[in-house]
């Protein structure tokens, strides 16, 4: 057997091959052997028949197929065992190059047999610097008002309905109104589009705020006429985008009466003793979450600089495998938060594939960095800290308990992501970070963020979630 190896683009490693005919040759004889042994031929009993007659009923397509297949894999297996120092970077498996159809068709036993095949391996990385990088990166400020934004939500959650008529309407009441959507062209009304005795809470993130906006002020009886576009994620949906006025009779009025803010208070909605131990848990976080985006920033701005200056050609074996990664982490999420048929429904092949399609920009960005960060390690022969890894695995394993891990395979996992972590941590000491004004480095999201969600977990637990962009 003659091999002959040739480097290709996106880190693949080629196999030119040739096979000497007496191995086809003795494939060929041991499985027309095997088949004579059990095909089944009528009118002869199983292994009596005729060779002549059993290689008619199996075909000399498919015979030859099936040396073909053995074959390939028997040599391709040879291959990569002679070639240790391609075998120790191989990923994943060949590829065959020729066509098998075509291989099938000039195929013919005992004589040489050339193909090509190609297997992925591991990328060479070159970067240009990977050190004394000078950056920026936008400081988040805590903005401690959230606390505030935060107490009254909660406040709004546990507060009681008293009917009101002596004052106009206000932000929190909960009016009873006749709401009706005119088509503004036309002027007729929308079937199903509105609603009579519609309880309507006046909160922006309720209810569309510009008719929020627009009832603020008025009073029992009045009539509000908005223009607008009927908005999205709004039923029936083939109004989307129609240009419509929305007339509101205000017919009842209800007001809100809001628990103090008290000891009593906070123990309702938390594990706290007092509100002041509950501002504190609460500005901590607040605190702790703009650290944190601050240190994302941080993090973000050296490894884009330092991702400007690798070179590498990503294996498609690796990318793949990224793209499986993030879309069952994706999917994941959702089935935790849809109903189970439902969820059966929506992933169909289509959907998993253009799932892939829109990941794939963030696949290759995250590879980049992974590949940029394991090239800090080795050229700056960084360790992982024994005793750290030691305490990550027990604890991964008491958390996975009940189901089948291996042990090794999650040490050699959770080793990679402290030696990333360590690389990265390098990467920040021996750069220069300027920390910047927040929103000073790019332009305004043209979108309303949403403000602060609390929620109680089991232990009563206030937990705060802020929607903000990713750094």
């Amino acid at each position: 057997m003659k091999v002959t190896l040739e480097k290709l683009p996106a880190s693949q490693i080629g196999f030119d091959i040739q096979v000497e005919g007496a191995k086809s040759q003795a494939i060929y004889d041991r499985i027309v052997k095997d088949l004579t042994r059990t095909i089944q031929v009528p009118g002869f009993r199983k292994g009596k028949a005729p060779q002549q007659l059993v290689l008619r009923q199996i075909g000399s397509q498919r015979l030859k197929a099936n040396v073909l297949e053995e074959l390939l894999e028997k040599t391709l297996n040879e291959a990569l065992a002679e070639n240790k120092e391609v075998k120790d970077k191989a990923l994943g498996g060949f590829q065959l190059i020729t066509d098998i159809e075509t291989l099938v068709q000039t195929f013919t036993p005992g004589q040489e047999v050339s193909f090509k095949a190609a297997i992925d391996v591991e990328p060479e990385v070159t970067l240009a610097k990977y050190q004394g990088f000078s950056v920026k990166a936008e400081e988040i400020k805590p903005d401690l008002t959230e606390v505030d934004r935060t107490l009254r939500e909660f406040q709004v959650r546990k507060s009681t309905l008293v009917p009101v008529e002596d004052r106009a309407i206000e932000l929190n009441d909960v009016a009873t109104v006749d709401l009706k959507v005119l088509d503004r062209e036309t002027g007729e009304e929308l079937p199903d589009a509105g609603e009579d005795d519609f309880q309507l809470d006046v909160d922006e993130k309720a209810f569309i705020p510009e008719v929020v906006k627009a009832l603020i002020g008025a009073k029992i009886d009045d009539v509000v006429e908005v223009e607008s576009v009927f908005p999205q994620d709004y039923y029936p949906e083939e109004y989307v985008g129609k240009e419509i006025k929305y007339v509101i009779t205000v017919k009842s009025l209800k007001g809100r009466e809001l628990p103090a803010l008290d000891d009593e208070f906070a123990k309702s909605i938390s594990d706290k003793e007092t509100i002041a131990e509950l501002r504190e848990l609460l500005e901590k976080r607040v605190i702790d979450e703009a650290e944190s985006k601050t240190k994302a920033n941080k993090e973000t701005a050296v490894l884009d600089a330092l991702t400007a200056e690798l070179e590498v050609d990503l294996p498609a074996t690796l990318v793949q495998q990224e793209l499986d990664f993030l879309v069952r982490q994706q999917a994941s999420y959702l089935q935790e938060r849809i109903d189970p048929a439902m969820a059966k429904q929506l992933f169909t092949k289509e959907l998993v594939e253009e799932m892939r399609r829109l990941n794939h920009p963030e696949a290759i960005k995250r590879l980049r960095r992974k590949v940029a960060l394991d090239e800090i390690v080795k050229q700056e022969k960084i360790v992982a800290d024994e005793a750290t890894l030691n305490e990550r695995v027990a604890g991964a394993l008491e958390a996975l308990k009940g189901q089948n891990i291996d042990p090794d395979r999650l040490a050699t996992v959770i080793r990679e992501e402290i030696l990333t972590e360590n690389a990265l941590a390098w990467l920040i000491e021996h750069s220069e970070i300027e920390l910047v004004e927040q929103g000073s480095l790019k332009p305004p999201v043209d979108e309303t963020l949403e403000s602060i969600e609390p929620e109680i977990d089991a232990d009563g637990v206030v937990t705060v979630d802020a929607t903000s962009e990713e750094a």
